[in-house]
């Protein structure tokens, strides 16, 4: 129930595609991540040349290799969720790091641009300057102060941007305080310890399921490595699977069954916080 409130409250806050007006050569929406140039290369080069050598184990028959490697080529998208999710989590999990600094910054009375600055001098001892904190930091500082934008406008705009529930979360608490009148500080500092919670709790899930995805990894990769191993001390044994419509079959079936367990032992070990 809560849950749903918070949701609803915050999709009157926060825009499905940030400020358009106001928009900046450095913002990142971190709810789509955009490959470089040299990302895509070597995308395709991986992954056509992995889904090749599969087809030439599984089938030995180049055109079958040449169709898995042009099979490879919409799967991208999969690839950049994934790159997208693990920007998404490097952003939260630096963004304790700044409720830290802007609780210590609000205690001694400083407002929260003057708190920002602070605390990008404090995490550049942290991060360096490529980290998204690090960016985003500089970039809202920038839009306070050059761009002499509402402090509002641009929390929120960040929020937006961040697709994060903690992110949003505070910032909505911030705005509702300063409304109300209620204590920012206090609001912070309980922002910063439900959020190391969260870390914590997530940090725990991912080590006892570690060993969950270097299994699933293992199997993964152990049907390919006996087809080699078969191939190389016994070929007679699996020359049947090769050259006719029946081998064919039962190869395409095999390859099926693999990318359905990992595609399932994937999403029973991505456990959400």
């Amino acid at each position: 129930m809560k849950k749903r409130f918070m949701k609803k409250r915050l999709s009157n806050n926060f825009p499905k595609e940030g400020f358009a007006e106001n928009a900046d050569a450095a913002m990142t929406d971190y709810r789509e991540y955009e490959m470089s140039a040299k990302e895509t290369r070597r995308y395709y080069i991986v992954a056509c040349c992995a889904a090749a050598a599969l087809g030439m184990l599984f089938y030995h028959n180049l055109i079958a290799a040449a169709l898995l490697a042009l099979a490879a080529l919409p799967c991208k998208k999969y690839y950049r969720a994934y790159l997208s999710a693990r920007r998404r989590l490097a952003l939260s999990a630096q963004f304790k790091d700044l409720l830290a600094s802007l609780s210590s910054s609000f205690m001694t009375g400083r407002q929260m641009t003057e708190a920002l600055s602070e605390a990008e001098k404090n995490l550049a001892v942290i991060y360096d300057e490529n980290a998204p904190i690090m960016k985003e930091i500089s970039l809202i500082v920038r839009r306070l102060t050059s761009g002499r934008e509402s402090e509002r406008e641009v929390l929120f705009d960040f929020a937006a941007r961040s697709a994060s529930e903690d992110i949003e979360g505070f910032v909505d608490v911030y705005f509702t305080c300063l409304t109300t009148g209620g204590d920012t500080i206090v609001a912070v500092r309980r922002a910063t310890e439900l959020i190391m919670d969260k870390l914590t709790v997530r940090n725990e899930i991912a080590t006892l399921t570690s060993q969950k995805r270097f299994e699933a990894k293992i199997l993964a990769i152990l049907p390919p490595l006996i087809l080699v191993f078969l191939g190389l001390s016994s070929p007679d044994y699996i020359a049947p699977l090769y050259g006719n419509a029946a081998g064919m079959l039962v190869m395409t079936l095999c390859l099926a069954v693999m990318g359905a367990a990992f595609y399932w032992s994937s999403k029973i070990t991505d456990i959400e916080v």
